[in-house]
């Protein structure tokens, strides 16, 4: 459940008053998915590239996005280090996951708020997907993971068309929003892929400026009644601050004397 921390965040963490300028989101989130998940984010955007930098339960965490290099980018300044994760190795994977298994929907409701300064519209959000404590079917332990609550859109934040010309690209290129590693097992790439796909929907609608999710699962097999109780959480991101300008393209790079490994 760790691995998800990042693509949850990001998953939890519009027409534009600057065009054309590069987007930084402020993010504080507070609540539990099994570990506590609390703590601060950062999310920049740059042309086709993001990074997503978490610092949850004292440990900091940074993902780039690269899509025009097509892969991901795992940081670790603790030790120095960096994990390339190449599109193409996980692209078998999540195309595996059928339509079918996959349940988001996203409602507009008449609901309004002003969050770090901006209007935006409540919408309510469901997402249901296959889950396995194992990351594999079969087993046993096979549950659904049900995500329902809300997502305030804004269509006047700052950067709203360079943020939703990301997000774009990305769904395009058959990108998913979080830890690539959690793709590598069957229910770990149905996850991203629903996650995925929530995401494009919210992005379409406009800058998710705050978020209160609740997170439960269900099963019909012996393992089902206790995870489902493990499982049981609420996680709410709010956005402190949202900013269009510069941001240093070697933020998106991998810091020199970094070690780094390519995963297959």
């Amino acid at each position: 459940m760790a691995t998800n921390k990042i693509l949850l965040s990001v998953f939890l963490a519009s027409a534009a008053a600057i065009a054309h300028a590069d987007v930084t989101v402020n993010t504080t989130t507070t609540g539990k998915m099994i570990l506590d998940v609390s703590g601060t984010g950062v999310i920049s955007i740059r042309g086709t590239r993001q990074r997503s930098d978490q610092a949850v339960g004292g440990k900091n965490q940074a993902l780039i996005i690269d899509i025009d290099g097509r892969r991901f980018i795992n940081i670790d300044d603790k030790k120095k280090s960096a994990t390339v994760t190449p599109l193409d190795s996980i692209a078998d994977e999540l195309q595996k996951v059928g339509v079918g298994t996959i349940n988001a929907t996203l409602t507009k409701t008449a609901q309004t708020k002003t969050i770090a300064g901006f209007p935006c519209t409540v919408h309510d959000i469901r997402l249901s997907l296959p889950f396995s404590p194992t990351g594999q079917t079969g087993q046993g332990m096979d549950l659904t993971m049900s995500l329902t609550g809300t997502v305030c859109l804004s269509t006047t934040a700052p950067g709203l068309a360079d943020y939703q010309k990301f997000y774009k690209a990305a769904a395009d290129s058959g990108f998913i929003f979080g830890d690539p590693r959690t793709a590598k097992s069957p229910t770990g790439a149905a996850q991203a892929k629903a996650y995925a796909e929530i995401t494009r929907k919210m992005a379409e609608a406009g800058m998710a400026l705050e978020s209160s999710i609740n997170i439960d699962a269900s099963g019909d097999n012996p393992m089902a009644a206790m995870f489902s109780k493990l499982a049981k959480g609420h996680i709410v991101t709010t956005v402190t601050g949202v900013t269009a300008g510069d941001v240093a393209p070697d933020k998106f790079e991998i810091p020199a004397g970094y070690k780094v490994k390519t995963q297959k």
